[in-house]
């Protein structure tokens, strides 16, 4: 009789404690976040391929080289090839080894403050989870008033969680530019370097590629798109988010992201 008593105080005693935001949702929530920010990194990868387009067109082409071949055709072949180069690292955003998903899934479940843990203790909300095909409501968003592992605990720190994103995400950038190491500068800097000597190539004027002033441009080039990276990195990367024009792309999401927070149990 002892045991059987025992045994029903243990199941009311579970039943009442709040859940926590399993895998399944840990990953769902994480991918929520990268979907919006994704966004917002395209928008400033917008903003530097307009940057380099008239930036690297600005670099005065040799004579030796538009004797042989068509200004427009070496322009093109840079635009060209900048869009593909920053269409490759947004690729390398959305899959891979290091995509924005995982590195915001690490920002938000595996580093300081982490939303995992009890939500119990002390107990904020009445109930375990809600009830199959409902959501938690904004009342225990807000409630949830300490970081633990559930969907309300995650909502109610919503302003804080993306603060931690976009300085990850700022931080992830800035090193993504970095000279020969940079994931975006491999994708950009070598590339524009290749894409001239193949168009040098192609036109069978293949002994220009050794001709100083030739060099000299393929080398100015680099140098001009290094500054312009910096200038992106220190202009708008820095100030990701902080901008008065782009808060909607930041924060016009809020109440949709807030939806799909409270509908895991």
């Amino acid at each position: 009789m002892k045991i059987h008593f025992a045994f029903l105080f243990a199941v009311i005693i579970l039943s009442t404690l709040t859940s926590a935001c399993e895998p399944e949702c840990r990953h769902a929530i994480a991918k929520a976040f990268s979907e919006r920010y994704l966004e917002v990194v395209q928008d400033a990868l917008d903003d530097l391929q307009g940057t380099l387009n008239v930036n690297l067109g600005m670099v005065p082409i040799p004579d030796q080289l538009t004797e042989v071949i068509p200004s427009r055709n070496v322009l093109d072949g840079i635009r060209t090839t900048v869009e593909d180069g920053i269409e490759g690292f947004m690729d390398l955003l959305k899959s891979g080894n290091e995509t924005l998903e995982k590195n915001i899934y690490f920002v938000m479940f595996a580093s300081d403050a982490p939303f995992k843990g009890d939500c119990n203790n002390p107990p904020r909300l009445e109930r375990k989870m809600p009830p199959h095909g409902e959501s938690w409501t904004l009342d225990e968003c807000e409630r949830m008033d300490y970081i633990c592992g559930n969907p309300p605990s995650i909502c109610h720190f919503l302003s804080e969680i993306k603060e931690r994103i976009v300085s990850a995400l700022t931080r992830r950038l800035k090193q993504d530019v970095q000279f020969g190491s940079g994931r975006l500068f491999q994708k950009l800097a070598p590339a524009v370097k290749e894409c001239v000597r193949s168009i040098i190539t192609e036109y069978g004027a293949g002994s220009l590629l050794k001709d100083p002033s030739v060099m000299a441009y393929i080398n100015v080039l680099v140098t001009d798109m290094m500054k312009d990276l910096d200038a992106w990195s220190n202009t708008r990367v820095e100030h990701l988010c902080i901008s008065d024009n782009k808060q909607d792309l930041c924060s016009g999401w809020d109440e949709a992201l807030i939806t799909e927070i409270l509908r895991w149990p």
